[in-house]
Parts: C-alpha cells; sequence; structure tokens
C-alpha cells in the first residue's frame, strides 16, 4: 500500500473530503468507497493503493478528525491555564459548539460514533476518546481541586466521568439542533451557563 502523503496536497484534500461526506451521511455498514471515488473524482484503483479497504480508510478519516478536536481542546486548555473553574468550563463549552460549527460533518461521525457504534473498531477508538477526555478533564479538575475551587475530597474519576457525560450530550443535543436549523430556538449560553454552575455549585 502506498503512503498517502505522497499524494499531491490537492488530490489528498479531495479523498478526504469525499470520505468525510460519505461517513458522516452513511452509516458504516451502507457507507461504499465506490461513492467516495465518484466524490473524489479518482479511479478505484487510486483509492486501493492507499486504502485497502474501508476500515483503512474509516481510521484514516477517524484520526483526522480526533487531531482537529485535540487542537481545538489544546488551544482551550493553553489559554485558560489562569482562568478560574467556572470561566474555564464556560470556554470549553463554548469551544465545544465552535468546533460542531465548523466542522459539522466530522461531529456527526463522532456522535455516530459514540451513540450508535457505529464502526468496526468502535471499542477501541471509544476507549481512546475516553482516555484522552480523563486526561484533559482531569487535569482541570484537578486544578480546581488544588486552588480550592473545587472541593479537594471529590472523586476526581467521578467527577470526570459526570463531567464528560454532560458535555457530550449537551453537545450532541445542540448539533442535532443545529442539523434541523433550530440552534437558534436553543439558547447555548444558557446551557452554558447551567452546566457551569451545576458543576460549581450543584442543584442547590
Amino acid at each position: 500500500m502506498k503512503p498517502f502523503g505522497k499524494l499531491s496536497s490537492e488530490k489528498q484534500a479531495r479523498i478526504v473530503n469525499a470520505s468525510i461526506s460519505e461517513f458522516s451521511e452513511k452509516d458504516y455498514e451502507t457507507a461504499s468507497m465506490n461513492s467516495v471515488v465518484n466524490q473524489a473524482g479518482i479511479s478505484k484503483g487510486s483509492l486501493f493503493n492507499y486504502f485497502k479497504t474501508k476500515n483503512i480508510l474509516y481510521n484514516h478519516i477517524y484520526k483526522l478528525a480526533l487531531g482537529e478536536v485535540k487542537n481545538y481542546l489544546r488551544n482551550v486548555r493553553d489559554k485558560t491555564a489562569d482562568f478560574p473553574f467556572d470561566e474555564r468550563l464556560s470556554k470549553i463549552v463554548d469551544s465545544g459548539i465552535k468546533f460542531i460549527t465548523e466542522h459539522p460533518r466530522l461531529a456527526r461521525i463522532y456522535f455516530r460514533l459514540v451513540y450508535s457504534g457505529d464502526s468496526p473498531n468502535r471499542d477501541k477508538i471509544v476507549n481512546e476518546l475516553q482516555s484522552m477526555s480523563e486526561d484533559y478533564l482531569g487535569n482541570i479538575v484537578q486544578d480546581a481541586m488544588n486552588r480550592g475551587e473545587l472541593n479537594p475530597n471529590l472523586d476526581k474519576a467521578q467527577s470526570v466521568f459526570f463531567l464528560d457525560a454532560v458535555l457530550n450530550r449537551f453537545l450532541k443535543e445542540y448539533h442535532e439542533a443545529m442539523n434541523h436549523g433550530s440552534q437558534n430556538a436553543f439558547n447555548k449560553d444558557e446551557w452554558g451557563k447551567g452546566i457551569t454552575k451545576f458543576f460549581t455549585k450543584g442543584l442547590s
């Protein structure tokens, strides 16, 4: 199999864009390499020179998506290192919304994977995502505990689990609202404040 990176950037972009479209519009089982070929305007043999199977192509697209997510997370983490926990959490919510808005097709692939098991390697991928989330959110929670912004006796693992679950569900709902053109009725600012308040003050 030839290295994909040897292709011209223009041809790489065509294949990647066609693949993202295919995997975002269809579930894994019905996604077609033939459709990718047609959308990219390349020969079938050319695509198979770089991706022998649909699984290999899907994993390549998933890794690109994960790289985009990591860049967003790294950016907000670094820019908010000195912010109090509530402001930091608010920025995380904002960055999630920004990612969905700028990359709706990648977001669709991500949410389908997480909530429907739409991948032959779902367990491996979900474990990787969970590990990334535990590391990222765990560091932010730990910083807040060290600074006395959160109870230092909190169970960090449970706190990260709850926070990750709520953020994922919120962003999924926002993504679905955006797909239906009703995101303006979805008050993201109020929801962001609500999530932040819940994790800083509880239900009281």
